[in-house]
This record gives C-alpha cells, sequence and structure tokens, in this order.
C-alpha cells in the first residue's frame, strides 16, 4: 500500500543513458507503532502528523536505518529491513526529473513509485515488535 507523499524534492540522474541510467535515493526505515508516544529523531514529527491527517493512529515512530543508495537500471538495490525481509529498489526510467521506482517487498504489492518533485513516499514494509515497518523513499538531503 502506497501511503502518501510530501514535500518538494528532486531527482537527478546519474548517468545519462537509459541502459546505464542511476540515481540517489535516501531510503530510511521508520517503525511505526501505536505503543507509546515516542517521536525519534524529532525530524518524523512531520510524517505522524501527515499520518494522522490520513487517520492513520500511529503514535510513535522510531526511526531505524536511514542510507542513501544508488538505485540503476541494470541490478536491483537491496535494503536489509529488521524482520529478516529485503526490500528490492530498481529504477523503471527517469522523465523530466522524476525517477520511476520499482519497489518490492516480500507479502507486499510491487509497486512502481515515482520519486522527484513530489518528494518522500512512505511504502509499507511489514510488519515488526508491535508495529508496522514503514519505507521513507527520498531524494537525498543536500
Amino acid at each position: 500500500m502506497l501511503w502518501a507523499v510530501l514535500g518538494l524534492g528532486m531527482l537527478l540522474p546519474l548517468a545519462a543513458s537509459a541502459q546505464d541510467a542511476k540515481v540517489q535515493v535516501q531510503v530510511e526505515v521508520v517503525l511505526a507503532s501505536k505503543k507509546g508516544t515516542e517521536v525519534d529523531p524529532p525530524e518524523l514529527q512531520k510524517m505522524k502528523e501527515q499520518f494522522q491527517k490520513q487517520n492513520f493512529s500511529f503514535t510513535s515512530f522510531k526511526r531505524l536505518s536511514n542510507e542513501v543508495l544508488t538505485v540503476s537500471a541494470k541490478s536491483p538495490s537491496e535494503v536489509k529491513l529488521p524482520n529478516g525481509a529485503n526490500a528490492t529498489l530498481q529504477l523503471q526510467g527517469i522523465k523530466e526529473g522524476t525517477a520511476t521506482v520499482r519497489v518490492a517487498i516480500p507479502r507486499q504489492p510491487t509497486l512502481d513509485v515515482e520519486l522527484g518533485r513530489q518528494g518522500a513516499v512512505y511504502q509499507k514494509a511489514g510488519k515488526y515488535v508491535g508495529g508496522e515497518l514503514i519505507l521513507v523513499l527520498s531524494p537525498p538531503a543536500r
């Protein structure tokens, strides 16, 4: 399930030809739960507010990992999730500063998401210790 889109940003290709195309994507893994009210780090407060506006009742948000991946069309990039699964990201194409990235997570629908001008995309990534893992995909922070 694709949950939300926020902010502004733009992805710029690292390589020009379609076959060799690459982009950098900031990938955060966040644990959202209904246990407690912790928001760590404080930058996740915006995510909490966005989820509340969309009637998701999570009260606690904790970042478990944060990395910048180079995602290419040639081969998938993997993100290890704390529940033992791997999320796979693969570039499908770039058009006018917007990258289409295929996101595959076990036991979740495979989705093609657009990353670029719209900012962060939140993708459900499975259950973990009484909450939900959320994959946050966005242009790298500058």
